[in-house]
């Protein structure tokens, strides 16, 4: 009788660890679902930051395009300019010397 007992101890001993291992495993499920659901959030995020950030080096891209155009055309004008200052102060050599 007393080895029924024992074996009845043990046998409610195993049921309560497996009652909370499941109830462990269903908190754990619970768990990773609201990971993966979490983790789809901020793959959506990183997708339109990309996509936001590639936005952005095109018009970087595009603005520094301009920039060098607007630099070539300043040396442009600079070169103009000082010929025409040259050629004024030549003029005026010229106009003093008659």
């Amino acid at each position: 009788m007393e080895v029924l007992s024992l074996l009845e101890k043990k046998i409610n001993s195993l049921l309560e660890i497996v009652k909370g291992l499941k109830e462990e495993n269903s908190k754990l499920n619970a768990k990773n679902a609201n990971l993966k659901e979490e983790k789809a959030q901020l793959s959506k995020k990183i997708d339109e930051l990309t996509q936001e950030l590639e936005s952005i080096e095109g018009a970087v891209v595009e603005r520094s395009k301009d920039l060098d155009e607007l630099s070539q055309e300043k040396a442009l004008t600079k070169m103009v300019v000082d010929d025409l200052i040259k050629d004024i102060d030549l003029f005026m050599k010229k106009e003093k010397q008659q």
